[in-house]
């Protein structure tokens, strides 16, 4: 599971186990009451580098989290990507538009998890 992840640093162990209660793994990768929020974890070469390729592929994202769930090695990411680019496409779509802008990297991944979203009009 994601939380598992953020423990590491092991500041706040109970807000693990509270976040796993009240939000999925995605919900505890995006929200501040995460450990990742509170441990100031510094990224990965490999999640620097998804980052950075997303951010060029998808310039109208509000949004782009990534996180190694391999442990470290690289073989397994979960992304989250909000844009603009997503609006008026199925999910299935959006999720093409992710894996074409990876393709390099996807060749050398055991798996990946993917969550879009098309940022919300009432938020701007």
């Amino acid at each position: 599971m994601l939380f598992r992840q953020f423990h590491s640093c092991n500041m706040f162990p109970r807000i693990s186990q509270i976040s796993r209660l009240f939000f999925s793994p995605t919900q505890i990768l995006r929200t501040p009451h995460s450990i990742r929020y509170f441990c100031t974890k510094t990224y990965t070469d490999g999640e620097k580098i998804i980052i950075n390729i997303l951010k060029q592929k998808f310039p109208l994202a509000s949004q782009i989290e990534v996180a190694d769930i391999s442990g470290g090695c690289g073989a397994m990411y979960e992304i989250f990507v909000e844009s603009e680019d997503f609006q008026g496409k199925n999910m299935l779509t959006q999720h093409r538009m992710v894996n074409k802008a990876l393709a390099d990297e996807i060749k050398d991944m055991h798996g990946l998890r993917i969550s879009t979203q098309v940022p919300d009009i009432s938020e701007s």
